[in-house]
């Protein structure tokens, strides 16, 4: 192969951007010399997200041009960053550079924006120049060829300063129009709403030469700026384990570890599956408990906060206050209110790398159900984030609520989950003189043989106590037992 073959398989320089996630959808950043265009609503979060590269960049030693076409004062500007965490006081005016193109726009026209951009960068040497407003520009031209040609000037500026130009409009115009087929990129921001919840997001349309991550990818802006969330089925690779031996975790029920082989595989998902009050959350936390501060735990939770958990967890003989006070468990309770199935995501993963969780208690998976937009995106979403929590070294147990199974029909829904839990236990009510009974059994064991027999198990102080086999199979199916024999 020869060296020109090889240089021109070394990956371009990339341009970090400093807003959390959007490296990871433009594949590294942006490239140097090139134009791309941020098309947005107003409110969207464009010029926050154009400032934030902009600091971001003078962090790595580089200056940034920031040239406004609106008539809005630059104080009034800086006086909505402030409150961001991104935003230093002392790089202006040393390192960023903000700029005013309104009046060589009105005395100059496009020429006049044109050699402002090529002055002042050359003057001050700023790798990185964002022009805000460019549907200013837009409406100041006499035909779209004579828009078509600025574009191209602004092309080839950037390649000889070899800077990086950031164009922010609220056009609302096509992928055919002239400016987005000449430039390299383009990034939209946007604001959705489905039904009384609103989202923003990220979609890149355009990248040349380069891959990105399709689709639209959920924003989130604060007081630290826009954090981009990727799509965690897009960016996550699903590549399949070995088929090694894995060493058994204790359930916390030795029982059920009977029952299962001496316990769950380790790294793998059990989904738990039953009516309100069965019991799911009471496993649960029979497993959590079994966490050290050498092996800790995580509670993700929907329903039920940390002291609430922790009441219930002391009526069963489990110290989870203790746990939590130790550092073995930690409780993150997330509120109903949460809209962002990607939001969620993340700060389950971010709370297992941070206390480097080996065990996860997921009690609520319809929590994540209600936080999707789309249907269709429950199956890949939930398979990326236990293929994450496989990688960390975490043996997860989802808790699911199906409708009550009792009565004529026993319909059993399992749900997206099901199709990468490794392991299911069902637990379920059955009337024996009219009183309720509990029952468990165990549905699917990865990688090994079980015992499939109906059990029956009783909740009291010391926890969950799992008992004989329950043989009247007429009961399950009706939800109706009928008492045996005296002597049977």
């Amino acid at each position: 192969m020869s060296d020109r073959d090889e240089k021109d398989k070394t990956p371009p320089r990339r341009i970090t951007t400093g807003v959390p996630g959007l490296d990871t959808v433009l594949s590294g950043g942006l490239l140097p010399g090139a134009v791309y265009i941020v098309q947005g609503s107003p409110g969207a979060g464009k010029t926050i997200l154009a400032n934030q590269i902009c600091f971001h960049r003078v962090t790595q030693g580089e200056k940034a041009l920031y040239v406004t076409l609106l008539a809005e004062s630059h104080a009034r500007l800086i006086q909505n960053l402030e409150r961001m965490s991104f935003y230093d006081e002392r790089r202006l005016p040393s390192s960023i550079f903000y700029v005013s193109g309104y009046d060589d726009l009105e005395s100059g026209g496009l020429e006049g924006i044109l050699r402002l951009l090529n002055h002042e960068s050359q003057r001050r040497g700023t790798s990185l120049i964002v022009v805000d407003g460019l549907f200013v520009l837009e409406e100041s031209v006499q035909s779209e060829r004579e828009f078509r040609k600025f574009v191209n000037y602004l092309s080839t500026l950037a390649s000889l300063l070899t800077a990086t130009i950031l164009l922010l409009t609220n056009s609302r115009r096509t992928q055919a129009s002239p400016e987005y087929t000449m430039v390299d990129g383009w990034i939209e921001v946007a604001t959705a709403t489905h039904g009384h919840l609103g989202s923003r997001y990220v979609q890149v349309h355009k990248f040349r030469g380069s891959d990105f991550v399709a689709g639209l990818h959920t924003t989130v802006i604060s007081d630290d700026g826009m954090r981009v969330l990727p799509r965690l089925e897009a960016t996550t690779g699903l590549e399949g384990q070995g088929a090694a031996e894995v060493a058994r975790v204790p359930s916390g029920v030795p029982a059920l570890d009977g029952l299962i082989g001496g316990g769950v595989p380790q790294g793998s998902t059990t989904l738990v599956l039953g009516p309100t009050g069965v019991g799911k959350t009471t496993l649960g936390l029979h497993f959590i408990a079994q966490c050290s501060e050498q092996a800790p735990g995580l509670i993700f939770g929907f329903y039920e906060n940390a002291s609430r958990l922790a009441l219930k967890a002391r009526m069963l003989g489990i110290d989870l206050e203790g746990l939590v006070r130790r550092g073995a468990v930690e409780v993150v309770w997330q509120p109903a209110s949460e809209p962002s199935l990607d939001g969620l995501g993340y700060r389950l993963i971010e709370a297992v790398r941070r206390r480097g969780a080996k065990r996860v208690l997921v009690d609520g998976l319809r929590g994540f159900e209600r936080a999707q937009f789309y249907d269709e995106r429950s199956s890949p979403f939930l398979a990326a984030l236990t293929h994450v929590l496989r990688a960390e070294g975490v043996t997860s147990l989802y808790t699911s609520e199906v409708p009550q199974i009792i009565g004529e029909r026993s319909e059993i829904s399992f749900g997206p989950i099901s199709a990468v839990a490794e392991n299911i236990l069902l637990m379920r009510y059955v009337e024996l003189d009219s009183a309720l009974h509990r029952l468990l059994s165990v549905l699917k064991v990865r990688d090994s043989d079980f015992d499939s027999a109906v059990r029956r198990f009783v909740i009291d102080a010391r926890g969950i106590r799992i008992g004989d086999v329950f043989r009247d199979t007429e009961g399950l199916l009706t939800g109706h037992a009928h008492r045996p024999p005296a002597d049977a």
